[in-house]
């Protein structure tokens, strides 16, 4: 009776470890498949390969096709195979952990991405060696990556163009318009040089040459004018606006741009603060200017971008912009609102230069120093309304 129960038991136990066995190679299989993960073991010593089901659905290979070596080689893209081919070898001889990335050619003549990752286990064996390891289907990631680059050199691409044509136009606008009042006044200062030669000299003529060449110079002048107006997207409209909300307005839109690079933006905005009277876009201009500079500086090392509000001593609106970047010298900070002058390679050294020109136009100051560890900080005032 007792080995009868024990017996039971036993079957009992069995089952239930069977049934549990089961479920957990089913529930992996499923994270295999919703992951697109497959996992593979390769016996150095014999060359026996395994493959999970999710490997087999990538390599898109029936599960009756016995995995080796050489199918792994003959799967990549032709232009990966050599480079493959030199990983597994090191592998092979190094007998340690190795990693992969490359291509794979299917049937249909589709591409697939894939990462491979393996390292060795002896198994209690320390003569036998099998790589276990893991292949990752990345070619969504890699259609992702392929996409962001392309709108990124499309968004480049685009803002130079919006350059050139800018330029092109307005400098086309002032060739036409021009032309016509300063080849006037290159006429009338030849008649006056005439009748200044002349024996007697014709003052009155000459006088009238005169105000014709400087008449035609002033509608030259005003023809430049209203191009630049044009150019400027006219007059600036003020009104009362709140910095606070605009510094988090471009803390949003800026956020994905920054985390492209590993960048976070802080925000450390001093509450109650008053309103001031100004062109809420030209701020924003001037704001996404500092930000994108700080944004730039940072690019290949990542950090942190610290946008700042408060009051001044003598109750001035005061706002700073604070990078983990290069930096600049304290000669630099001196000359780094001039026309011109750049620190960037490809920089056109206007940007900072507008900067200046907006915030002196509403009262304030604007200045840059470098910071006492990395990196530089930019601070301008407004007066408050």
């Amino acid at each position: 009776m007792q080995r009868a129960l024990r017996e039971a038991r036993d079957r009992a136990e069995r089952k239930n470890a069977e049934e549990a066995l089961r479920r957990s190679e089913m529930y992996l299989a499923e994270a295999q498949r919703v992951s697109r993960t497959g996992s593979f073991g390769w016996n150095f010593s014999s060359g026996e390969i395994y493959w999970s089901e999710e490997t087999y659905r990538i390599f898109e290979c029936e599960p009756t096709i016995k995995p080796t070596v050489q199918l792994v080689i003959d799967r990549a893209h032709p232009d990966d195979r050599m480079h493959l081919r030199q990983i597994i070898d090191r592998a092979a001889t190094e007998r340690r952990e190795f990693a992969a990335e490359h291509r794979l050619m299917m049937d249909n003549g589709s591409v697939k991405h894939v990462r491979i990752v393996a390292h060795p286990s002896t198994e209690g064996d320390p003569e036998g060696v099998v790589f276990v390891g893991a292949v990752i289907d990345i070619t969504e990631r890699k259609r992702a990556e392929e996409e962001r680059e392309r709108l990124l050199e499309l968004e480049a691409d685009l803002a130079r163009m919006n350059r050139v044509s800018m330029m092109g136009e307005l400098a086309a606008s002032l060739a036409h318009e021009i032309k016509q009042p300063m080849a006037a006044a290159a006429i009338n200062a030849d008649a006056c040089t005439r009748w200044l030669r002349s024996e007697p000299p014709g003052v009155a003529e000459a006088r009238e040459a005169a105000a014709a060449v400087a008449a035609a110079v002033m509608r030259a002048a005003a023809i430049i004018d209203r191009v630049s107006s044009l150019y400027r997207r006219g007059a600036p409209e003020r009104e009362l606006v709140d910095v606070n909300e605009i510094i988090r307005g471009l803390t949003v839109l800026l956020g994905d741009r920054a985390n492209r690079s590993s960048i976070s933006i802080r925000a450390e905005l001093t509450p109650g603060l008053p309103r001031t009277t100004a062109d809420r876009v030209q701020l924003q201009q001037v704001l996404m200017n500092l930000m994108l500079n700080g944004i730039e500086a940072m690019q290949d090392t990542g950090g942190e971008l610290t946008v700042a509000s408060k009051r001044s001593e003598d109750g001035q609106l005061l706002i700073s912009v604070s990078d983990l970047g290069h930096g600049i010298s304290i000669d630099e900070a001196k000359r780094i609102f001039e026309a011109f002058f750049t620190t960037k390679p490809k920089g056109t050294g206007m940007g900072l230069s507008i900067c200046r020109r907006i915030i002196s136009s509403h009262g304030g100051s604007i200045w840059a120093s470098p910071n006492t560890g990395r990196g530089a900080t930019f601070q301008f005032t407004l007066p408050p309304t």
